[in-house]
């Protein structure tokens, strides 16, 4: 694997050329000085690098005051291969968001209200009943909408915000990590998603990857940012992974409904966990 001499080599002629390699945290590299304005295009540079440098990049910040302490020694072989082991044959769904399992009760009058200005209340037939789950009423509304091209059309667009990078936040001070593997699941045994532990972390980054191409690009703390190659297919792949998505963001105000049509075209996914 390439030691810093190598990576500046590497990195000649290059939008990273010329910035700082120092050591950081577990065997990880970490450049500092990236331009906000130009975060996603610094990661696609070191992205396409990883055959040569063998570590996968992964955009973080310092703006809220967390630093990383130097740290040549990477974690051992055998608790990175029982990690990649775990990613591979954990699920980490199972008894996630159980309360689509409820009856809507009281809320049956609202649930066909979304986030994004697209109210279906009146237009699903038949209309929720108060011992109807969400889940299934929310599944209805996807469905009703995918039989509409128009109203499909609508959704999209309200929802682009949620899938594009256009819309990404960006911190003031930006660095990136270079990790000293180049298996994109495994970053989970560096970087952190508020109250997820790595098993569960690295299980969902290896599920989305071989699913959708999701690449992780950015972690925030409480946001990860992804880039997606291979967005699902409308009806139950969209459906599937948009309750994924809502599975590990604990703050995306979006139905699953809206984020089903979203990720059928979009070119990134956020998760949003925080207190």
């Amino acid at each position: 694997m390439p030691d810093r001499a190598e990576l500046a080599a590497h990195f000649a002629g290059t939008v990273l050329e010329g910035l700082p390699v120092e050591d950081a945290h577990a065997g990880a590299f970490v450049i500092s000085g990236i331009d906000p304005s130009g975060l996603l295009a610094a990661w696609r540079t070191a992205r396409a690098l990883v055959p040569a440098t063998g570590r996968w990049p992964v955009l973080i910040t310092d703006e809220w005051g967390r630093g990383w302490e130097p740290d040549p020694e990477p974690p051992p072989t055998d608790e990175l291969d029982e990690l990649d082991e775990v990613a591979r044959t954990f699920d980490p769904w199972a008894g996630c968001r159980s309360w689509m399992n409820d009856p809507l009760a009281e809320e049956a009058p609202y649930a066909a209200r979304g986030f994004f200005g697209t109210d279906l209340s009146g237009v699903v037939h038949p209309p929720p009943d108060p011992f109807e789950t969400r889940g299934a009423f929310e599944r209805r509304l996807y469905e009703h909408i995918l039989t509409d091209p128009e109203l499909t059309a609508r959704v999209r667009t309200a929802t682009r915000s949620v899938v594009s990078t256009d819309y990404w936040y960006v911190p003031e001070r930006v660095q990136m990590l270079l990790l000293p593997t180049a298996v994109p699941w495994l970053a989970a045994a560096w970087v952190d998603l508020f109250e997820v532990d790595a098993e569960d972390l690295a299980a969902a980054l290896y599920q989305w990857y071989r699913r959708c191409g999701a690449e992780l690009v950015a972690a925030w703390g409480t946001m990860l940012q992804f880039v997606v190659a291979r967005p699902p297919s409308p009806g139950d792949d969209a459906w599937a992974v948009a309750g994924q998505i809502l599975a590990q963001s604990s703050h995306l105000d979006i139905s699953q409904w809206e984020l089903a049509v979203a990720v059928a075209d979009g070119e990134t996914w956020v998760i949003h966990r925080r207190p």
